[in-house]
């Protein structure tokens, strides 16, 4: 028996449950729900994944990528190469963004200043705009 799902328009993988809640908290006041996980729970598989993702089936997935970036990225390869990632949007963060492209070169990672109100606009802004794109490439089933 499978389980219901219900169509969540984001959800947030982070490794600071602070910045999880203020993110969930943003995106709750512009009328998006979210699901959320810590990254630890993703990476050593306390979290089941496939579950999360039948039950919730993000449209968005905003990443975290914290230190240290070669792990990390290389863990974010290996996650959006499955088939249940692959056709999701992707919003990658990191908390230092020159850092994270001398480590694994150039990336689309938005550099989020936690605390200061414009990085988490900036990741807000993101999320509207994958939103949008992605309503226009799938279309809605009546």
């Amino acid at each position: 028996m499978s389980r219901a799902t219900t169509r969540t328009p984001v959800a947030i993988f982070n490794s600071h449950v602070e910045f999880v809640d203020t993110l969930r908290e943003a995106l709750d006041r512009e009328g998006l729900p979210t699901a959320t996980a810590l990254l630890a729970e993703i990476q050593d598989g306390t979290l089941d994944l496939v579950a999360f993702l039948e039950v919730h089936d993000p449209r968005v997935i905003v990443y975290d990528l914290p230190r240290p970036f070669e792990r990390h990225w290389n863990f974010l390869r290996l996650l959006r190469q499955t088939d249940a990632l692959q056709k999701r949007t992707w919003i990658l963060t990191t908390n230092d963004k020159k850092a994270l492209d001398a480590a694994v070169g150039a990336s689309d990672a938005i550099e989020i200043v936690f605390g200061e109100s414009d990085g988490l606009g900036e990741v807000v802004e993101a999320v509207h705009h994958a939103l949008s794109e992605a309503s226009q490439r799938t279309p809605r089933n009546p």
